[in-house]
């Protein structure tokens, strides 16, 4: 019989995994409200099981320290664009850059935007 509570349980990490990324979503959801549902609960499955194969692979310490990685990474690059952007990280003031941002990411794509942006730090910084 498996034990569920115990802390070198998958259900442990499931648990605190999920815990975790849906906290932050609840946190920072001023953000992602122009994403579709499927999208952001999309994103905390992929993550999880991104997670949990890296922990069977490699160990719990490696696992979680992805997860560490893949966060800091994000949260600097959040707040790098929207600082070269003009835009509060925290409170995404002036609301209204923050949405002509969101409206150019609606009409071109996530991805495309997120190129244009990073190709004009790279040709600023030579």
């Amino acid at each position: 019989m498996i034990d569920v509570w115990a802390l070198d349980s998958r259900w442990f990490d499931v648990a605190g995994l999920t815990t975790l990324l849906v906290a932050l979503t609840a946190l920072f959801n001023r953000f992602e409200r122009h994403k579709p549902a499927w999208r952001r609960v999309g994103k905390i499955a992929v993550l999880v099981s991104l997670v949990l194969v890296v922990i069977e692979a490699a160990g719990r310490t490696w696992g979680y320290a992805l997860l560490v990685l893949m966060l800091v990474m994000g949260t600097a690059f959040h707040f790098a664009v929207l600082t070269k952007l003009g835009i509060n990280g925290w409170t995404g003031e002036p609301r209204d850059k923050l949405d002509a941002l969101l409206h150019e990411i609606s009409a071109d794509g996530e991805a495309t935007t997120l190129l244009r942006i990073a190709r004009g730090f790279f040709r600023r910084a030579h």
